[in-house]
């Protein structure tokens, strides 16, 4: 472990934070701009998948039919090949759609770790601590830029991490392109004793070839490399046939479909998946520009807490005020955007919760305003008999 202490003054940190204060700007108007997109995306994909489920028609997966070209269409079918899957430098070769190779190094990876201590005059004392682990990682560390030299990793791997697609894969009559066959599930290669593996490599278990000593405690410069294949399976493909490819099919809206479930999956769930991923990327999109603008309304503060942090309880005070206020503000404004922006491509929709919420208070403010009916006179017991 190792320790690098920097001093960094009171003017230093003041300038830094004015950067900071214009740049915050900037990321204010494209944090907007994005949510903004957002929700005109987010409806646009709504409604060209809304016209997809109206305008898609299931056909049988072969033979190609020109009566089908420029329309919609579903269809499942096994995704096939006449050509096998390859890797040469191993010696596989599979009845497969995809082989792929994943090559990983036993190897340091340096951790780092950095603490800020405000000292009195609006100075910062910047402690960073630097620490090493022993990982299995399929990128290189180059540890030629370690802070600890004494932490070294070989140059290179033996091999690359790399993926192999067969040739003339089809579904039904149709060429399944990229778009169908990575939608597909995989599973682990099986590997056996007659593949023809390099010589310095072992296997050792189904999937897994080895280059070291003992899997269970590996050392650095150990190599494993597992393999993992996309078998001839079943895919359901909403798409538009142009000859015998499949192209994305232009709704009304202006968005293109081509929607791909790996199974046999029918028509209306795969628009309904389509649908949900919609939606689920909208609200990433939504916490992403909302997340934004909070970090440039605290870069916009930055200033005010530097100048307090002379003292620095005072600095610390005004920080954390000023990150609430920017957590607030960001909110606010976010929120309002994504409002505003909602009622901008939907208005109707805007019109009519408009209606329903006058409507609502309208009749709140009746109910209030007329007088409770007056309670019932009661009558007086008859008195007793004498």
């Amino acid at each position: 472990m190792i320790q690098r202490v920097e001093h960094i003054g009171f003017f230093s940190k003041l300038k830094s934070s004015f950067v900071g204060f214009l740049m915050s700007f900037v990321i204010i108007l494209i944090a907007l701009a994005v949510l903004a997109w957002n929700e005109h995306r987010t409806l646009k994909n709504y409604k060209g998948l809304v016209a997809a489920s109206e305008a898609v028609i299931g056909i049988e997966p072969e033979p190609v039919d020109p009566a089908h070209q420029g329309k919609l269409v579903y269809f499942s079918a096994e995704v096939s090949s006449d050509t096998p899957v390859s890797d040469d430098a191993f010696g596989l070769s599979r009845d497969a759609l995809v082989l792929r190779r994943k090559v990983e190094m036993y190897q340091w990876r340096e951790k780092e770790r950095t603490e800020e201590r405000e000292k009195i005059g609006g100075g910062t004392e910047r402690v960073t601590t630097y620490s090493y682990e022993k990982v299995w990682d399929d990128d290189l560390n180059d540890s030629s830029r370690f802070q600890d030299t004494s932490h070294r990793n070989p140059d290179s791997l033996p091999y690359d991490s790399e993926r192999f697609v067969a040739e003339n894969a089809m579904i039904g009559a149709y060429v399944a392109n990229e778009a169908v066959i990575g939608a597909l599930n995989d599973e682990p290669l099986a590997l056996g004793e007659a593949d023809a593996f390099p010589e310095d490599f072992r296997l050792v278990s189904g999937n897994t070839l080895y280059r070291g000593g003992d899997p269970d405690r590996p050392e650095i410069g150990d190599v494993r490399i597992r393999f993992t294949e996309v078998p001839y399976q079943i895919a359901s493909v909403i798409a538009e046939p142009s000859g015998n490819g499949l192209v994305p099919w232009t709704s009304p809206a202006g968005t293109s479909i081509l929607l791909v479930e790996a199974g046999q999956v029918d028509a209306a769930t795969v628009i309904e998946r389509a649908q949900s991923a919609n939606t689920t990327f909208g609200w990433i999109f939504r916490a992403g520009g909302v997340f934004a603008l909070f970090i440039a309304f605290t870069m916009m503060f930055a200033p005010l807490s530097t100048a307090a942090s002379v003292l620095p309880p005072v600095g610390r005070f005004v920080g954390k005020f000023a990150a609430l206020a920017a957590l607030i503000m960001a909110v606010v404004i976010g929120g309002l955007t994504i409002v505003l922006s909602w009622i901008v491509v939907r208005p109707l929709y805007a019109i009519a919760i408009v209606v329903a919420i006058v409507a609502a208070i309208a009749w709140w403010s009746r109910r209030k305003a007329t007088p409770p009916p007056p309670p019932p006179a009661m009558s007086m017991p008859p008195p007793p008999p004498r």
